[in-house]
């Protein structure tokens, strides 16, 4: 899980055209944790939301191509959560940031 989270912060700084601000934050909600990873990054379209979590995609975004990568991160991290038996889902606005929610399970 510690991979999964430092994949998010590591892609809210890479994907940030200004000074990167970051905000984590969790919630206990019954019987499940929600962490989130709220950024000021570059957003993204719907377009992009729907395939972002798909192995080897990589969003054309011209000069951001630039940054070193794969499009195997986000791929990584939902499969990381789907072994945990959790959640992973996004909202963003191009130009605004996004926010990565990560729900799981804490009963044992």
């Amino acid at each position: 899980l510690i991979n999964v989270m430092v994949n998010i912060i590591d892609n809210a700084i890479k994907y940030c055209d200004k000074v990167p601000e970051i905000l984590i934050s969790t919630e206990n909600i019954k019987d499940k944790i929600v962490l989130k990873f709220k950024d000021n990054g570059v957003g993204m379209s719907k377009n992009v939301q729907n395939k972002i979590f798909d192995k080897f995609y990589r969003e054309p975004t011209g000069d951001l191509h630039n940054i070193k990568g794969h499009g195997l991160g986000l791929a990584y991290v939902k499969k990381i959560i789907d072994y945990h038996n959790g959640k992973i889902s996004l909202e963003s606005i191009i130009a605004k940031g996004s926010i990565f929610s990560i729900e799981l399970s804490v009963k044992k």
